[in-house]
C-alpha cells in the first residue's frame, strides 16, 4: 500500500500543487491549511510523513511540531522560508527530520520524501544482524525519530572511529554537506538529550573536532535498563 502523507500548508496554490503532485505519484494525501486542524489530523490518524509549513493560521508550525512529538515520532519535513536559518534550527531542535526551503523544486521534494520514507520503513523492519538493532534502540530510547535512529545505529557500528560530516550527510541525509548547514549538529544534539532523558550517557557521542562524530563505547541499550 502507498504511503500516507499529511500536508499542512496555508498557501492555497502551494498546497494544491504539492497535493496533486503527490497523488500523481501514488501517495495517499490528506491536506489542510490550518495549524490546529493539521494537529488534530496528525494525532488522530496514522501517517508515514507530515509536510509542515512554519507560518500557519490557528497554530504555527513549530507549535504543531512540538505537540506532535508529544504523541508520536512520525517523520516531519518542514517547509521553511528562504534565508530563515533560525526557523530551520528551531525546527530541527524540536524534532523535525529534515527541512526544505521555499521556493523548492517538486523533484527535490520527491527525493526528500523518498529518502525519509526509506529511513522510516528501514527503522520498522526486523534486523537480522548481530549489531545494535533499530528495535533495541527504539525500545531503550523511544523518543528517537527515524533519522536519529539511523545516525545512532551507524555511529554504534563504528565505535572509536570518527565519521565525518560529509560522510554522514551523504549516507544519512542524502545530500551534500554545506559549510553552514547545522542539520546534522541539531540531530546529534537531540540524540544526546534523549539519551540523557532515559539515563544514558550523552557523552558517548563525542565531537571530534575537524573529523566528525563517534561513539566512544557501546552503552547498555537493553530495554528497561536504568
Amino acid at each position: 500500500m502507498s504511503a500516507s502523507i499529511l500536508v499542512i500548508e496555508d498557501d492555497e496554490v502551494v498546497n494544491e500543487l504539492i497535493t496533486k503532485h503527490l497523488r500523481a505519484n501514488n501517495y495517499r494525501v490528506v491536506s489542510c491549511a490550518d495549524g490546529r486542524k493539521g494537529l488534530d489530523f496528525a494525532i488522530s490518524q496514522t501517517f508515514e510523513l507530515i509536510l509542515l509549513d512554519i507560518m500557519l493560521p490557528g497554530l504555527d508550525g513549530l507549535s504543531v511540531l512540538k505537540e506532535v512529538r508529544v504523541h508520536n515520532t512520525t517523520p516531519v519535513l518542514m517547509l521553511t522560508a528562504l534565508g530563515n536559518e533560525q526557523e530551520r534550527i528551531e525546527g530541527l531542535r524540536t524534532g523535525a527530520d529534515d527541512y526544505l526551503t521555499k521556493p523548492f523544486n517538486l523533484e527535490e521534494l520527491t527525493l526528500r520524501i523518498e529518502a525519509i520514507l526509506r529511513r522510516y520503513q528501514h527503522a520498522n523492519q526486523p534486523q537480522q544482524d548481530n549489531l545494535l538493532s533499530y528495535q533495541q534502540l527504539s525500545a531503550r530510547v523511544p523518543e528517537l525519530t527515524a533519522i536519529e535512529l539511523d545516525i545512532a545505529k551507524l555511529l554504534a557500528a563504528n565505535i572509536g572511529t570518527p565519521l565525518s560530516k560529509p560522510y554522514l550527510y551523504q549516507v544519512i541525509l542524502h545530500k551534500e554537506f554545506g559549510r553552514y548547514d547545522r542539520t546534522l549538529d541539531m540531530h546529534i544534539s537531540n540524540i544526546r538529550k534523549k539519551f540523557k532523558h532515559v539515563g544514558l550517557d550523552p557523552a558517548v557521542i563525542k565531537t571530534v573536532h575537524g573529523k566528525g562524530y563517534m561513539f566512544t563505547y557501546m552503552p547498555d541499550f537493553s530495554a528497561g535498563h536504568s
